[in-house]
C-alpha cells in the first residue's frame, strides 16, 4: 500500500505531533503543508513518492544577493555541516529560490519524520541567520555608491 500525505498527516496527528510544536497542517493536491507557528508561521512542504518522503522549506529569492554565485559556492561547502538536509536552486513560479530539504524512506517511522522536521526547521534559520548579512538590502553602500 502507498503512503499518502494524508496517512502522514494522521501519523503526526496520532503521535501529537501537531500539539506539541505548535503546527497546523493542510493537504494541497499532492503536498501537505505543515505551518510551524512558533517559528513565524514558517511553511514546510512534505511530498510522497514511491519511494521516499519529501520535507522542503524555501529558505529566499535567489536574486536577494548581489553576487547569488557567491552564495551559491558557500551554500555547496558548507550544507554537509546541516544535519539531515540539503540546499539546492529551485525554481519556484518562475523564479529561482534556495530551498532546503531532506528525504526519508516511505518507510520511515513516524518518530524519524518528527527528528526529520525539527532538524530542517532549526537548519532553515541557521542558513537564514548565516545569509542574512548578505541580503542586497542588508549591504552597506559607501555614500556616492551606486546601488
Amino acid at each position: 500500500m502507498h503512503t499518502t500525505v494524508t496517512d502522514i498527516a494522521n501519523t503526526l496527528k496520532e503521535n501529537n505531533f501537531f500539539r506539541d510544536h505548535s503546527v497546523s497542517s493542510t493537504v494541497l493536491r499532492e503536498s501537505l503543508v505543515l505551518t510551524f507557528h512558533d517559528y513565524g508561521d514558517l511553511p514546510v512542504i512534505i511530498v510522497v513518492s514511491d519511494k521516499q518522503i519529501l520535507v522542503e522549506v524555501a529558505l529566499v529569492e535567489r536574486h536577494e544577493f548581489d553576487e547569488p554565485e557567491k552564495i551559491d559556492y558557500q551554500l555547496l561547502t558548507t550544507h554537509k555541516y546541516l544535519p539531515l538536509s540539503t540546499v539546492a536552486i529551485e525554481k519556484i513560479n518562475g523564479i529561482d529560490w534556495y530551498v532546503m530539504f531532506g528525504a526519508l524512506s516511505i518507510n520511515s517511522k513516524a518518530s524519524v519524520l518528527v527528528e526529520e522536521l525539527n532538524e530542517l526547521v532549526s537548519n532553515t534559520f541557521s542558513v537564514i541567520d548565516a545569509l542574512e548579512p548578505l541580503y542586497k538590502f542588508n549591504q552597506l553602500k559607501s555614500p556616492g555608491e551606486e546601488k
